[in-house]
């Protein structure tokens, strides 16, 4: 049994493929991207492929499988000068070359892919699969700006779920104490749960949509958990949100965690 293998083919297709998953993995990891070294690795694991690929005949499975991965440090080696996630990078190049291969081996059960259609169809792939990090690097920075909040004042008692927000710069013109917005609803019920009387503060507020006065008020206590730690702030000053949050019940003024 025997196959044939055209050289110039197959180097010309894992050009195009090391340079997209060189992208991807730049993406990924945040890298700064230099075209001439994305480039050079580019060719490099294109000749390295096409040489594995000859010697596949004579070459054991765990061979195989280990020129591979030295094929994948190589091309991250002359890609990105900072070594500082090579490793990992190099894990990340051998995975997103399996997966899709795997994608493409599945569509051309409906479609040989060859020359031109064979670019299209892997740019869409690599497109996707940028997408797809995309949004795990969002999710993942958005479980990063949350927190669990416990708000207590006086006899009242509240838990919620809080969002630690960059853009919430408000302050107390009097005090300077950094103010955080509460749910409405809840800041009501935790008020009169208090057994306390409350005096409210005036806090002007300033937004691109809108601006106008919101009523604050010095609770007892405010405990904050978020990865693990837990920082307790006394007298916190939180306002009444003047919207309500479809998601989030309290915003978090962007020093609150470092106060």
């Amino acid at each position: 049994m025997y196959y044939e293998v055209y050289v110039d083919v197959l180097f010309v297709e894992n050009l195009w493929m090391n340079a997209m998953l060189l992208l991807l993995t730049a993406f990924a990891d945040q890298a700064a991207v230099r075209g001439a070294r994305i480039a050079a690795a580019a060719v490099l694991g294109s000749l390295g492929a096409c040489l594995l690929t000859i010697a596949s005949a004579w070459l054991s499975g765990i061979g195989y499988f280990l020129g591979c991965i030295a094929l994948a440090a190589g091309m991250i080696f002359a890609a990105f000068p900072d070594r500082k996630h090579f490793w990992i990078r190099t894990l990340f190049l051998y995975l997103e070359c399996f997966l899709l291969n795997g994608v493409l081996r599945y569509l051309e059960q409906f479609y040989r892919l060859s020359g031109v259609w064979f670019a299209v169809f892997s740019s869409i792939s690599v497109l996707f699969l940028m997408a797809a990090e995309h949004i795990r690097r969002n999710r993942k920075k958005q479980r990063e700006r949350t927190c669990s909040v416990v708000l207590r004042h006086g006899a009242g008692r509240i838990s919620v779920e809080a969002l630690y927000d960059t853009g919430n710069n408000l302050y107390d013109p009097v005090s300077k104490k950094p103010v955080s917005v509460l749910d409405g609803r809840l800041l009501e019920q935790l008020l009169k749960e208090s057994g306390r009387e409350n005096l409210p503060r005036l806090i002007p507020y300033h937004t691109i949509s809108q601006s106008g006065i919101l009523e604050a008020y010095v609770l007892e206590e405010m405990e904050i958990s978020q990865t693990g730690r837990r920082q307790c702030i006394k007298g916190p000053l939180i306002a009444r949100m003047p919207e309500e949050s479809v998601q989030y019940q309290l915003i978090l003024h962007c020093d609150m965690l470092s106060s």
